[in-house]
């Protein structure tokens, strides 16, 4: 009887390895690639407010309990409305969410969603611009966490701005203090130039005439300036980027301002780092953040000939460029057959590493394009294919990278936008780290 027994032990224990020969090993889940269980088997969403018409994700957050919450704008046929949509941790729109996932501004003409900031709350605060007959106003929302306009917030969960004989003010880049103070940055302009412009609310959205003496900043001389991220120091000095103009062409722009909206002198040159690249033509940042030993990460484009090159720059608290970073604090990204490589948002993960999402220039269109970067700027090729992940959509088309935010467990998720046919569809993906 043990006889049997043995034999029917070794017979089982048999069979078993032979399953586990024929059975496919696991898949190996390289740093870069799609993450297989988000909308689950694609690793990527895409989402249409209405059919050949225009839906974009320009920035994304993740609240605490693991929604996915992407900002932008849809085209409803006739005009443009800002958009929020809310996704699960597994890449399904959140029914609880507004309407069925999403939440809309329609203002009567149109109405975009550029910057995003999620509240200590988890309420979501959104700018952007919101069209008032030939003019641009500067558009300032709070939503609820069900995706209802907050009614305590400005007029009924609407705050507009416009400055005097303005006629484009436009909200870019938004933050919000621990205090529930809020700033915004973006751009002013009247009938001979365009200034940078940051602007302070109290928590209930109400303009803060305290602030910069008249509740306004602005930065520029006759040409062109303007802000397109800013960012919040623990000791509460505010960051933001963008670009100035000068002789025609565009310089990359970084300020530092106290918190009653001084320049701050400390830094740069009177509170002002200029950045021209080697190309002197065009230069912008799009996204700034503070690393946690208080340096300064800004990331964008730089014009190299006649394309862009990824730019990513670090600079010491003080404004000066680190030496310890890319060569003299600066790191070029670019492709050797002169296609465009941009950069529009960055983050950095808990081991210093930093991500910088955006597009590149296959031969015929756009692919949305993801690098990653070790702590002192050189690439690091481990990461997709030798550093980088470029990801054509199913309509081979254009296709961008725009947003960019780190889950708790180190994914990344990046918003933007894939075309097929007559149509751009809102994009949401999410990747190994």
């Amino acid at each position: 009887m043990v006889a049997v027994l043995s034999g029917l032990v070794i017979l089982l224990l048999i069979c078993a390895l032979a399953l586990l020969a024929f059975q496919s090993p696991a898949p190996t889940l390289h740093p870069g690639s799609l993450d297989c269980t988000f909308n689950s088997p694609q690793g990527y969403v895409m989402s249409t407010h209405a059919e050949n018409e225009k839906d974009r994700g320009v920035e994304v957050a993740i609240q605490d309990d693991g929604h996915i919450v992407a900002l932008g704008y849809c085209n409803n046929t006739q005009n443009e409305d800002l958009m929020i949509a809310r996704y699960t941790s597994y890449g399904a729109l959140d029914s609880q969410f507004g309407s069925g996932g999403f939440a809309y501004y329609d203002g009567g003409g149109n109405d975009r969603g550029l910057g995003l900031v999620l509240q200590g709350d988890g309420k979501m605060v959104a700018t952007g611009f919101t069209q008032n007959g030939s003019h641009r106003d500067l558009l300032l929302l709070r939503y609820d966490l069900n995706g209802t306009v907050d009614p305590t917030f400005g007029n009924e969960g609407v705050v507009m701005f416009s400055a005097p004989g303005s006629s484009t003010d436009i909200g870019f880049g938004v933050v919000w203090e621990s205090d529930g103070g809020i700033f915004v940055a973006g751009e002013t302009a009247n009938a001979t130039h365009q200034d940078a412009l940051v602007i302070h609310y109290t928590p209930e959205g109400v303009y803060d005439t305290r602030f910069a003496g008249t509740g306004l900043f602005t930065y520029g001389g006759t040409n062109m300036d303007r802000l397109f991220a800013c960012a919040l120091q623990p000791d509460g000095k505010i960051l933001v980027t963008g670009s100035s103009a000068a002789n025609e062409k565009d310089d990359l722009l970084l300020l530092r301002m106290n918190h009653d909206g001084t320049l701050d002198g400390t830094f740069g040159v009177g509170g002002v780092v200029l950045y021209s690249g080697e190309g002197d033509n065009f230069d912008y940042g799009n996204w700034v953040l503070v690393q946690p030993d208080g340096k300064i990460l800004v990331s964008g484009a730089t014009s190299v000939d006649n394309a862009f090159d990824l730019l990513l720059m670090r600079y010491n608290p003080d404004g000066t460029p680190d030496p310890a970073f890319g060569i003299g604090g600066v790191v070029h990204h670019g492709d050797a057959g002169g296609r465009d490589e941009y950069g529009y948002a960055h983050a950095v993960q808990q081991d210093g590493k930093i991500i910088v999402a955006g597009y590149a220039e296959n031969a015929t269109y756009d692919d949305v394009f993801v690098v990653r970067f070790y702590p002192d700027g050189t690439l690091d090729t481990t990461f997709g294919n030798g550093g980088q992940v470029l990801w054509n959509g199913p309509g081979d088309h254009k296709d961008y990278g725009q947003g960019i935010a780190l889950q708790r467990d180190g994914k990344i998720v990046v918003t933007g936008f894939t075309h097929h046919d007559a149509s751009e569809d809102l994009l949401v993906m999410r990747l190994w780290p």
